[in-house]
C-alpha cells in the first residue's frame, strides 16, 4: 500500500475499500503547485498543477478507459485518457530540462501501468 500522506497527495480522499498501488509527481522545490497520479486496483487518479485555485483532483474508474496516451511536447508533456465519455487530459507544467525529463518517465510509466491493469480486466471480464 502506498502512502498518501504528504503534498499533493494529502487532499486526495479514496472511497471506502480503494487503496494506492502505485503514486506519482515530482517532487521540485520550485513549483507552485504539482501535478499528481494516483493508480488504485479501481482507478486512476489525476491533479492538475494549472490554476491552483480550481486544482481538484478526477477520478477516472479503469472500466471506463478506453485508452491511454502519453504525448510528448517540448513546453507540456500530456497523459491523454480516453473514456467512454470523453478525454481527460494531464499536463506537466514547463520546467527545467531535467524536471521535464522526470514527468515524462512518470507519464511514461503511468501509461504503461494503466495498459497492464486495463488488459487484465478485458482478459479477466472476456
Amino acid at each position: 500500500m502506498v502512502q498518501l500522506d504528504s503534498y499533493p497527495f494529502d487532499k486526495l480522499r479514496l472511497p471506502s475499500g480503494e487503496t494506492a498501488q502505485w503514486k506519482a509527481y515530482n517532487p521540485t522545490f520550485h513549483r507552485t503547485s504539482d501535478y499528481g497520479i494516483v493508480l488504485t486496483e479501481q482507478a486512476l487518479y489525476l491533479r492538475s498543477p494549472f490554476w491552483l485555485a480550481l486544482a481538484r483532483w478526477r477520478r477516472i474508474p479503469l472500466n471506463e478507459i478506453r485508452r491511454i496516451t502519453f504525448k510528448d511536447s517540448y513546453f507540456t508533456p500530456s497523459l491523454r485518457v480516453e473514456t467512454c465519455t470523453g478525454t481527460e487530459v494531464l499536463r506537466t507544467p514547463w520546467d527545467y530540462r531535467d524536471d521535464m525529463d522526470y514527468d515524462r518517465e512518470n507519464l511514461r510509466e503511468t501509461e504503461a501501468r494503466v495498459q497492464n491493469l486495463v488488459k487484465g480486466m478485458a482478459v479477466v471480464g472476456a
